[in-house]
């Protein structure tokens, strides 16, 4: 295990509602055009999603900021094509 694996996460509620959102409004852009496999810009500071998994119906949140740990919302596209 690493020394960062050890240490405990500090977030901020509205930063994790932010990314979350964010998660939302790319799995729903997937859906809807299944073309698309990036949604967002590339921007410092800015969300980035790319379309993920073997089913492509995970999204997979990045931000370009060193500290950020890259979360996969598993099975988003596939709920939200569900509805």
């Amino acid at each position: 295990m690493s020394a960062r694996s050890l240490m405990n996460r500090m977030v901020y509620m509205s930063q994790e509602e932010a990314q979350i959102r964010f998660a939302k409004e790319a799995a729903k852009d997937f859906a809807e055009h299944s073309e698309h496999i990036s949604f967002g810009s590339a921007e410092p500071g800015s969300f980035l999603a790319l379309r993920w998994g073997l089913g492509g119906d995970c999204v997979l949140v990045l931000k370009l900021d060193e500290d950020f740990i890259p979360t996969n919302y598993q099975q988003l596209v596939k709920q939200l094509n569900g509805r």
